[in-house]
């Protein structure tokens, strides 16, 4: 016989409340779970095991109380029924163990529900076995197949529920659904059993008790106070664990504060806040991006990137992340994605995204100029259910960035005018000046307080204004103060005042205007203004007064000076006419004189005529000699002597004189010779030095008629700027001739130099000896100077460049009688007479003689096939020069042999490389030159 059990309702409900409210603490307790980690995450899971397995159990043993049979006596197995409890917390708690709390995944859900569904199945049914009852048990396959498959789903939709985030309502809805499914499988399995008895009951046994309902309600009471405290734990740790969060919150924008702070421009600034926010919320990547004008285009500049992530840097467009992404930025709103999958539709930007490796982003634009700006975003390489803590977090640390980027620019925009104003203020050379009247502070820049004589680092007050005032200017200064403060003048402060430094004593000039700030009631708060220092425009303007009141004189000294320059350059101007003049004369002299020095010379040589003859040629060779000596003065003052400059051993060359200028100058003139020791070379010629030095001595001693003294010295000095000599700063050597003669007066000292000009009497002198030694001095690249007093006597220096070689010392040639030359002789000279002469003496010196009269004619004869061995040819002559015929001769036959012959100094267009001979010359002159030329 088939019994039928019958249920008590109160117990019913009680179980099913077991089953609601464990479900809604498993799934509080389930939730802590996915925000913990180490042993809190254990600690959790195993106190959510526990809710749920413990609950179920305890729903299906009130369950099993309130389940009775009329006329059988029921009773459980207390050890079944432990191990039923162990299999339900067991296997609940390794359901929950494998599930991953942190991605959804389909795969680890359906496990972990199958095994808490084995685990409610095996609970059930071990518990209907530990039953006790004089009866023969057995299911009904079908519905205990229905059990399973309620156990199974009610265990997945767990699991499923459990690892999602629930608010209030849908955690207390989704507890309800859970309840009701776990009590149902229960009842379903009951419904499956069916008792067959084993012997005979009595109407009396197996009705539900008193007892058996005290039972329950006590397992009830007890499940249901450990599934509150579980929901106590729950709450507590909630409330610490938002107290903690708080406190991470605020640790977490301290330390972002702290980067922003301690970075020096926004680039750093941003690149610290993307690093500190991405570790933080363990994020695969966090970046900020500039926005271009057009609102579209991007450029992220760097950023924040997990270890094996490629970075994000690069240009980008927004419009490719899609409508959604590109509408809420532009609008200001921060971009939330949790599912870029899910969310994103193909052709929405979708494909963007998956590019950079992006399935979850939360991204904040910054709105300046009512366009977007700038961007900063977090984003994941996997879906991620973002939470408010961490969406909400990320809002503020942006908006800290935003404003501290703004403030970097703003403090750099102010920097950047506080160096324009200070640049400006430096380069103006303005100074400040701000007294708190009030407090009666004051204050002074730098440049203000050198101008009082203050050190920079030195404080001041108002008595330091005061005390620094000069005397005189002290009352009109403190008055024009006094009149800037009066609440009714309220005068500009504008003044000019002196100065004494108090450190340095020094005296400036400072011009200073200001004015004064009041307030409502009229009372002056402070004076403020500038100052600048006008020391050398008043030192100008003193200057100019001095300028205008000196003026006449200054013109008048002015026109004495510029009529002295216009004297000097006038006789200057003389100077060189009268030296070309000279040199000219001088070379049509040498010219005469050729061939009349030359015919004596031959007639002494053949000694033609009887004594008195003789004695006149003679005569008249004197006469000529002394024309010759003439000329070369001639030629020295004009400075176009024929020189040959060489190093010149000036100490020994006065020295080597003094007997020669102690015969000259007689018994009653006392000669003191003073040369320094170790001096340089002079470039000089030294015969044409010696004959300055003779004619100087000579000159002194005649201004020494009743005897005297003659200082002949020799010394070198550096010549500087402004020297006496008028030479250029360098090392020069001077010989000085100085008599105690009679001296001369400012006139004849201005016209000491000119040539014909002499204090001798008629045919005493010539008056050229200074000229010729001045163009001496002047062609070797030196100097006369003259310097004479009435009664005191002259002194002449000759000032000579100094020679960077060493001098030679001479040899005295062996007299070498001429010897008598064979050969054809081509003589070329314009002048008759000179060409004559010429020819005669290569005659009698043995050659055979040929006559051109121009260069062009002497080529026209080597044409004709003319030979010669020997050409003497003139320089200067019309057409052809000289020079240019001998380079021709060279030319055509190298092996002819040249001599240039010239009656003039000047060499410009002269080879070096040609032997010359000067005119005039002797036979035995020409002879030398020719003895060389062959030698």
């Amino acid at each position: 016989m088939t019994m039928t059990g019958v249920h008590d309702p109160y117990l019913v409900s009680l179980s099913i409340v077991i089953a609601i409210i464990g479900a809604f603490t498993a799934l509080s307790l389930a939730s802590r779970i996915r925000t913990s980690s180490g042993r809190s995450r254990s600690a959790w899971l195993a106190a959510a095991a526990t809710a749920l397995g413990g609950g179920i159990w305890s729903m299906h043993f009130v369950a099993m109380l309130a389940f009775s049979m009329p006329g059988m006596l029921m009773s459980y197995e207390i050890t079944a029924t432990l191990l039923s409890l162990c299999l339900a917390i067991g296997f609940t708690g390794a359901g929950l163990a494998i599930v991953d709390w942190r991605r959804a995944a389909a795969s680890r859900t359906l496990a972990a529900g199958l095994l808490i569904g084995a685990g409610v199945v095996s609970m059930h049914y071990l518990g209907m076995a530990g039953m006790r009852i004089p009866a023969t048990l057995t299911y009904d396959a079908r519905w205990v197949a229905v059990s399973v498959a309620i156990a199974m789903v009610a265990a997945t939709l767990a699991v499923w529920l459990a690892g999602r985030e629930h608010r209030l309502g849908g955690r207390a809805g989704a507890s309800v659904a859970m309840g009701v499914a776990i009590a149902g499988m229960h009842y379903v399995g009951m419904y499956a059993a069916t008792f067959t008895p084993s012997r005979g009951v009595g109407p009396q046994d197996g009705l539900a008790t008193v007892g058996q309902a005290y039972l329950a309600t006590a397992i009830g009471l007890l499940t249901l106070l450990v599934l509150l405290l579980g929901l106590g734990a729950v709450w507590v740790e909630r409330l610490l664990r938002r107290g903690t969060a708080r406190e991470d919150r605020l640790r977490f924008l301290t330390e972002l504060n702290d980067r922003l702070f301690r970075s020096s421009d926004a680039w750093h600034a941003m690149r610290a806040a993307s690093e500190l926010l991405g570790r933080k919320l363990g994020a695969s990547r966090c970046a900020y991006a500039d926005v271009g004008p057009d609102g579209d285009r991007f450029w992220i500049r760097s950023d924040y990137t997990a270890p094996g992530l490629e970075s994000s840097v690069g240009e980008y467009n927004l419009d490719l992340f899609g409508p959604r992404a590109a509408s809420d930025l532009r609008a200001g709103q921060a971009l939330v994605v949790r599912n870029v999958v899910r969310e994103l539709a193909p052709g929405e930007g979708r494909e963007m995204f998956e590019a950079i490796a992006i399935d979850a982003i939360i991204c904040c634009p910054l709105i300046s100029d009512d366009r977007l700006s700038a961007m900063m975003a977090v984003h994941q390489d996997r879906a991620r259910d973002w939470t408010p803590f961490e969406i909400s977090l990320v809002k503020e640390a942006v908006e800290r960035c935003w404003a501290h980027v703004g403030r970097i620019g703003a403090e750099a925009r102010l920097r950047e005018s506080e160096e324009r104003l200070r640049l400006a203020v430096d380069n103006a050379e303005v100074g400040f000046w701000d007294l708190d009247v009030v407090n009666d502070a004051l204050v002074w820049p730098a440049r203000t307080k050198a101008m009082f004589g203050i050190s920079p680092g030195v404080p001041v007050t108002f008595e330091n204004f005061y005390g620094g005032l000069h005397d005189d200017d002290r009352e009109p200064t403190m008055a024009a103060f006094t009149a800037a403060i009066d609440p009714e003048q309220r005068a500009l402060y504008d003044v000019e005042y002196r100065t004494v430094g108090k450190e340095d004593g020094v005296v400036r000039w400072v011009a200073a205007k200001g004015r004064g700030v009041f307030d409502e009631a009229g009372r002056c708060l402070r004076v403020a203004g500038t100052a600048v220092e006008i020391t050398s425009r008043k030192c100008a303007e003193e200057a100019l007064r001095e300028l205008n009141a000196t003026l006449e004189a200054r013109v008048a000294t002015a026109l004495e000076e510029r009529e002295a320059v216009e004297d000097a350059l006038r006789q200057s101007q003389k100077m060189e006419s009268m030296g070309q003049l000279t040199g000219g004369v001088a070379h049509d002299f040498n010219n005469l004189l050729t061939p009349i020095i030359g015919s004596l010379d031959l007639l002494q040589r053949k000694g033609v005529g009887g004594e008195r003859e003789q004695r006149l040629i003679a005569g008249a060779m004197q006469s000529a000699e002394r024309a010759k000596t003439l000329v070369q003065r001639l030629l020295a003052f004009a400075r176009r002597q024929p020189l040959q400059p060489v190093a010149v051993d000036i100490g020994l060359l006065v020295q080597g004189m003094r007997d020669l200028v102690a015969s000259t100058t007689g018994p009653q003139v006392e000669l003191v010779i003073d040369v320094s020791t170790d001096l340089p070379c002079a470039r000089a010629d030294q015969n044409q030095l010696e004959m300055a030095i003779l004619n100087l001595s000579v000159n002194a001693r005649d201004a020494m008629p009743d005897g005297g003294t003659l200082h002949l010295s020799a010394r070198a000095e550096t010549v500087g700027p402004g020297h006496r000599s008028g030479l250029n700063a360098e090392r020069y050597l001077y010989i000085s001739v100085a008599d105690t003669g009679s001296g001369m007066d400012e006139a004849t000292l201005a016209r000491a130099a000119e040539p014909f000009f002499s204090t001798k009497g008629v045919g005493k002198g010539t008056g050229l000896g200074l000229s010729m030694v001045h163009g001496l001095a002047s062609q070797l690249g030196g100097a006369l100077t003259l310097q004479s007093q009435i009664g005191v006597g002259t002194t002449v220096e000759l000032w000579l460049p100094v020679s960077a070689a060493e001098a030679q010392v001479e040899t005295m040639p062996e007299k070498v009688v001429s010897p008598m030359m064979t050969g054809t002789a081509l003589v070329v000279d314009d002048e008759d007479m000179v060409r004559m002469t010429t020819a005669d003496m290569l005659a009698d010196l043995g050659y055979h003689v040929i006559e051109a009269s121009s260069g062009e004619e002497a080529l026209r004869l080597m044409g004709a096939g003319v030979q010669f061995d020997l050409l003497v040819t003139d320089h200067l002559m019309p057409g052809m020069t000289g020079t240019d015929l001998a380079c021709t001769v060279r030319n055509l036959a190298p092996e002819r042999q040249v001599l240039i012959v010239s009656g003039y100094a000047e060499t410009a267009g002269i080879d070096a490389t040609l032997p010359r001979l000067t005119k005039p010359f002797r036979r035995d002159d020409l002879a030398s030159s020719l003895r060389q030329l062959i030698g």
